[in-house]
């Protein structure tokens, strides 16, 4: 099938419904949000309405999108669909936890994903009844759904921090063959003494590693201390070579960009104005696919080496590029649906990735 010279709702429509077996009006309704969302980097459905290619008045074109987000997109599709982008069967997870507040009420998320393009790629999220930190049931249940959806992919390491912790959560991961990677509180037992007792005396910027593994949790596991500031340690429990599980544990870091790109320096979840779990998911999931296809597109232009790409790239007096592969993506895509033509239609039926699996 020619995919060039189609509006870009159709070219989208047609890499997605391989995975989005729902019904036909609201896979329209999905596709026509994900490119409302991109077009004006905002959730908030009452502004979307305007804009948005749906058919209808505006208050008629609302009234369809409040209907669709109280739908549920069963997790298993976009689940397909994640692990089909990530193109691997061998993946680094990372868990963790975003939150936010409307007037006195939390929203409160706790998120599963995969290590991905300095990013990470959400997979998978509960939303949490109260404000504070998960329980190790919750935690327990997302990832054994996870195992259960995706019996064919390896975990090669979870990581998480130091709010992640329990007996029972380490016992359920030990049990499952899922290697730790987690930082522990300096208080946490390690063979009966607290683990900053073995710590002491160290110099900023030095390891500390037993080389015995230690019990901890009630599991055998590694454990290193680094001394990473004058006020600052980490103590990690792992499994492997703590050269490995240091490097590792940095990617965790790549779960702070995914949340910066779906909220402030993206498309701004937290003005959505939603509460209900089950509307925030599937607007959440929406954001998920957006975020993705953004990714991808900046993927691409940095593959393309233009001049405008480089310069957002190079790096500035901090270190960092002037502009994520996210944001390149995101201004691409906005820019391409802000001003219609056959020509950007053709740009952007190539930037629609290719998902026919």
């Amino acid at each position: 099938m020619n995919h060039l010279n189609q509006p870009p709702q159709d070219s989208l429509f047609t890499a997605l419904r391989p995975f989005f077996r729902i019904d036909q009006r609201r896979f329209t309704v999905l596709v026509a949000l994900i490119l409302a969302i991109i077009q004006q980097r905002s959730v908030v459905l009452n502004n979307l309405k305007a804009t948005i290619t749906l058919p209808g008045s505006r208050e008629m074109r609302y009234q369809r999108l409040l209907r669709f987000v109280q739908f549920l997109i069963p997790e298993e599709m976009y689940l397909k669909f994640a692990l089909h982008v990530l193109g691997t069967d061998e993946l680094t997870l990372i868990l963790d936890r975003t939150n936010w507040k409307l007037g006195k009420r939390d929203v409160n998320i706790l998120m599963l994903s995969a290590v991905w393009e300095g990013f990470s790629l959400p997979l998978m999220w509960r939303f949490l009844p109260h404000g504070g930190s998960s329980d190790q049931r919750i935690r327990k249940e997302l990832m054994a759904d996870f195992l259960r959806h995706c019996p064919q992919v390896h975990i090669d390491g979870l990581l998480a921090d130091r709010e992640f912790i329990g007996q029972d959560w380490f016992t359920f991961l030990s049990e499952h063959g899922i290697a730790p990677c987690i930082r522990l509180r300096s208080d946490t037992k390690m063979d009966s003494l607290p683990v900053h007792v073995f710590a002491k005396k160290m110099q900023v910027g030095e390891v500390r590693v037993w080389h015995s593994s230690m019990v901890v949790y009630g599991v055998r596991l590694r454990v290193l201390a680094l001394k990473v500031s004058k006020t600052e340690m980490l103590y990690l429990a792992y499994k492997g070579r703590a050269d490995q599980n240091l490097r590792k544990y940095a990617l965790r870091w790549q779960c702070e960009n995914l949340h910066a790109a779906l909220k402030t320096r993206g498309f701004d979840l937290e003005a959505t104005g939603l509460t209900q779990a089950e509307r925030v998911s599937t607007l959440l999931m929406v954001i998920a696919i957006s975020f993705i296809w953004c990714l991808r597109t900046g993927t691409v232009l940095l593959l393309e080496g233009n001049v405008e790409t480089m310069k957002a790239k190079r790096q500035k007096a901090h270190g960092y590029a002037s502009k994520s592969l996210f944001r390149l993506g995101l201004d691409e895509l906005r820019d391409l649906l802000s001003h219609p033509s056959p020509e950007n239609w053709n740009r952007l039926a190539r930037l629609v990735p290719r998902f026919e699996g």
